[in-house]
């Protein structure tokens, strides 16, 4: 409920009533209540703007309801949120999913809460799209260290205040590399007082918002494990990536050199968190999701519908419930 004065909020609610349950008109809500009909529009719009009323637009020819139910009973996740699949282009559908999921953490979130974000195209996108109706005080924190590119999508301190902004919370930065050279190299960085920091964070996690990689790459994707490390992964089995955690077709977390050489979140830091929301867009990643679903680390999974059905298509009756 909105933090609102009581007798504001049942007013909000009454005329909400009239004009959605007992569809009154706004003149009709005015006369009964002796005020203007603007003063009722205006009213209407704040029942809106504070979530009291909240617009759901069902379209009969949208089937998502059945492939979000398949997709949380044949992978035993807790839920799937659905964007209807149909624009121009794979940048609109990418930015449908991450405006779903920047809903979804919005109400998802309260104070004390510690939010973890991973980098990628669509969680970059979801950032951008943050909106939350007040401040929380909550910390937020990387998944991973800095990867090097240019691209804005792979700056990872970037991505963390600019949620931290948007939420009014704390900020952690990860003043690190997320692959280095040696394994003795990452041990050396990981007793650093920052890093140390960050992964304290980790273990409190409450919510992770992340991408799933896929290996080898498709067009236009960056290599952010490394051109060198790719053909290796691809030749273990890996089909995707969490958090540079690769995987195979059948779930299996693959233990390869490029482990010891990681700064990030760990398997099993992630596995605790309780609520672990993946985001991915395009059908090119399918096979890579069906993977990442197997992994056991993804409680909350938000895709377009096509790549749910082709999830669903693809990975045959043998997923558990």
């Amino acid at each position: 409920m909105p933090d609102l004065p009581k007798d504001q909020v049942a007013t909000l609610v009454q005329i909400a009533n009239m004009y959605y349950k007992e569809n009154l008109s706004q003149q009709e809500i005015a006369n009964q209540m002796g005020v203007s009909r603007s003063l009722i529009a205006t009213y209407l719009q704040r029942a809106r703007d504070q979530q009291v009323v909240r617009i759901e637009i069902a379209d009969p020819r949208d089937d998502s309801a059945q492939l979000a139910l398949e997709l949380c009973q044949r992978f035993g996740i807790e839920k799937a949120l659905l964007v209807p699949y149909g624009h121009k282009s794979d940048e609109l559908t990418r930015r449908a999913v991450a405006a779903e999921a920047a809903k979804f953490i919005e109400a998802r979130m309260n104070d004390g809460d510690v939010l973890g974000i991973g980098w990628g195209r669509t969680t970059s996108r979801m950032v951008e799209l943050l909106a939350p109706t007040r401040p929380l005080s909550v910390d937020v924190v990387p998944l991973l260290g800095e990867s090097g590119h240019e691209s804005t999508y792979s700056q990872m301190n970037h991505l963390i205040l600019r949620t931290a902004q948007h939420f009014g919370g704390r900020p952690h930065f990860l003043l690190a590399p997320m692959v280095v050279g040696s394994p003795a190299l990452r041990d050396m960085l990981w007793r650093d007082v920052v890093v140390h920091e960050v992964a304290q964070q980790w273990d409190h996690m409450t919510v992770a918002c992340f991408g799933v990689g896929v290996l080898p790459p498709t067009p236009g994707m960056i290599v952010y494990v490394g051109d060198i490390h790719a053909p290796m992964l691809v030749s273990k089995g890996a089909v995707g990536d969490i958090c540079v955690h690769p995987f195979n077709q059948q779930g299996q977390i693959l233990e390869t050199p490029l482990t010891d050489c990681l700064i990030g979140v760990g398997v099993q830091q992630l596995r605790k968190t309780p609520c672990r929301i993946a985001v991915a867009a395009g059908i090119e990643k399918a096979d890579a999701v069906i993977g990442a679903l197997r992994t056991g680390l993804i409680t909350h999974l938000i895709v377009d519908t096509q790549m749910a059905a082709a999830i669903i298509e693809r990975s045959g009756k043998g997923d558990p419930v």
